[in-house]
């Protein structure tokens, strides 16, 4: 896990003047971002199907969660006062439930949950809505390196916006800031490590 808080001086922000118009990528000048990255992996349970001699040959159930709390704010700003930095969402959780049997096969669902909402402008009139995405992963990783995974993303064809552009002021510089995320997807790949 990791706390962080830092004060940061003329920030390049895409911003507006007090009249709503557009400066282009300027210099904000007090800034501060602090926030928390943390991860948890658990194993939940071993030996439940296969049981060997040793740890290495009995299979297990892992839950892997990583936690990420982004909170940027402008500093007694002329124009935005104390509000919230644009384009980077708030509270965002990951976790996948895996099994993973000795002779390398693994596989389990998974979940990207962006929970609340977050602003597209630094005006904060305009945000992006929270979405949760479920997915499945399934794969093969030998004990010599070589990996082999499949995983289907979005299986619920959630619409949601992926990222987004932040603007100075969406009333005044219009809403066109979000990018689509991708629909229901098939992934497939292949790794080899020594």
């Amino acid at each position: 896990m990791a706390v962080y808080h830092s004060w940061v001086r003329n920030e390049l922000l895409d911003l507006t003047n007090g009249q709503g118009f557009p400066l282009g990528t300027v210099n904000a000048r007090n800034t501060y971002h602090q926030g928390i990255e943390a991860g948890l992996q658990a194993e939940l349970g071993h030996a439940l199907l296969a049981r060997g001699v040793g740890k290495q040959d009995e299979d297990r159930l892992v839950l892997e969660q990583t936690y990420t709390l982004s909170d940027f704010h402008f500093r007694h700003d002329r124009v935005y006062a104390d509000n919230r930095i644009a384009g980077t969402p708030v509270h965002f959780y990951k976790a996948e439930l895996r099994y993973e049997h000795p002779c390398g096969f693994y596989g389990g669902p998974n979940i990207e949950w962006n929970v609340g909402r977050y602003p597209v402008d630094e005006a904060n009139t305009l945000f992006a809505g929270s979405y949760a995405l479920f997915g499945f992963r399934i794969g093969y990783k030998s004990r010599r390196g070589l990996e082999l995974f499949f995983e289907v993303k979005n299986l619920t064809d959630k619409i949601y916006a992926a990222t987004v552009e932040p603007v100075g002021n969406a009333r005044t510089e219009g809403a066109r800031s979000f990018n689509p995320g991708n629909g229901r997807s098939l992934y497939g790949g292949i790794s080899w490590v020594w």
